[in-house]
Order: structure tokens, then C-alpha cells, then sequence
């Protein structure tokens, strides 16, 4: 058996598999072998598999946003775990506010375009459904955690009311959530 687009090795255990998680979660369903060598056979961990499961579901909890779906199976005899991870509803799922996919066997930071196209997968909607001027309002605020409705207008070239008209528009749409009021008032998807 050989790594492939849904299945993974891992003969020890390192934080490179966070990458995958995020990529499982937004592309499809996959599987992590823990204790298993790059050629599928077993290797086996030396470690106490129930706490190995615990501190692999504490780094997923802590390092992946929002959390995903998945579970663990360990095999006692062979000193290995399983680690399935679900495709998630609420894309895309992030490692250090990055998004992941699975590219063959290799697992690969998502382009600007894939990363909107799933961001929008994420709120059941597709960039067809989107008139140009939100299109580069959605695509100005996936680059930034948040920004104010000035900072919007510049970057797109539109006025002041043409940017709040468009941003409750796509609040409405939820498209983009707001924080704060006033002049501390910030927009994010």
C-alpha cells in the first residue's frame, strides 16, 4: 500500500500531520496511519498509544480553526492509531491562518483562488452568485483578518457609501460578519 491523495503515513509523530488534518477537512475525507513507515508497512510507536491519542486530539483542538470531525482507532498489537478526518461543513479549516488540500499523495498550501472558492463552499455559496463589486470586497477581506470600511473603499476603489451599501449587503447575505461600532467597527468573512 502507498500514500495517496486520502491516505497518509506517518512512522513518528510531528506536527506536519496538522497540515493534514486541515487538508482532509477541506477537500474530503482521509486517513493519518500513525506507526506506519512511507511503504505502508508497520513500524509501530513506542509510546503509550492512549496518550499519544490524547496529546494528537490536544494539538488538533488547539491548532486547527474551526475544529474538525474525527476519530481515532488504535491497534494495541501493532502499536498503531488511525486517525480519520471528516470532511468538514464550515470551510475552510486553518493550521497557523493557513488553509490546506491534498495534492496526490503530498499535502500543499491552497492558492489565493482555491482558498475563496472554498471559503465561499464553506457558507453553501459560489463566486457565481456574487456580483463583481462584492466579489472584490470578499476577496479583499480573505487576505486580511479584518479591516475597516475606509481601509475596504481604498483598496477597491469605491466610495464611502458605495462600500457600507455593498458591506451590509454582503452582511446580509452572510457573506461577512462586522465587530465593534462606530469608527472601530471592522469587517471579516
Amino acid at each position: 500500500m502507498k500514500e495517496s491523495r486520502f491516505i497518509e503515513f506517518k512512522s513518528e509523530i510531528s506536527n506536519s500531520f496538522l497540515k493534514t488534518v486541515s487538508a482532509y477537512s477541506n477537500i474530503g475525507t482521509g486517513i493519518i496511519k500513525f506507526g506506519y513507515n512511507d511503504d505502508g508497512t508497520i513500524c509501530g510507536l513506542n509510546e503509550d498509544l492512549n496518550k499519544v491519542c490524547l496529546d494528537l486530539e490536544n494539538k488538533i483542538n488547539d491548532s486547527i480553526n474551526p475544529k474538525p470531525d474525527y476519530r481515532f482507532e488504535c491497534d494495541y498489537n501493532n502499536k498503531t492509531i488511525i486517525l480519520l478526518v471528516y470532511e468538514g461543513l464550515y470551510k475552510p479549516y486553518m493550521y497557523k491562518s493557513k488553509a490546506y488540500k491534498r495534492n496526490d499523495s503530498s499535502t500543499i498550501e491552497m492558492d489565493i483562488l482555491e482558498l475563496h472558492r472554498i471559503i465561499l463552499e464553506g457558507k453553501n455559496l459560489s463566486f457565481e452568485q456574487l456580483d463583481v463589486d462584492e466579489e472584490q470586497i470578499i476577496n479583499y477581506l480573505s487576505n486580511c483578518i479584518h479591516a475597516s470600511s475606509s481601509d475596504i473603499a481604498k483598496s477597491c476603489g469605491y466610495t464611502k457609501d458605495k462600500t457600507l451599501r455593498l458591506l451590509k449587503l454582503l452582511q446580509s447575505k452572510g457573506y461577512v460578519k462586522v465587530s465593534g461600532n462606530g469608527k472601530a467597527t471592522k469587517y471579516s468573512i
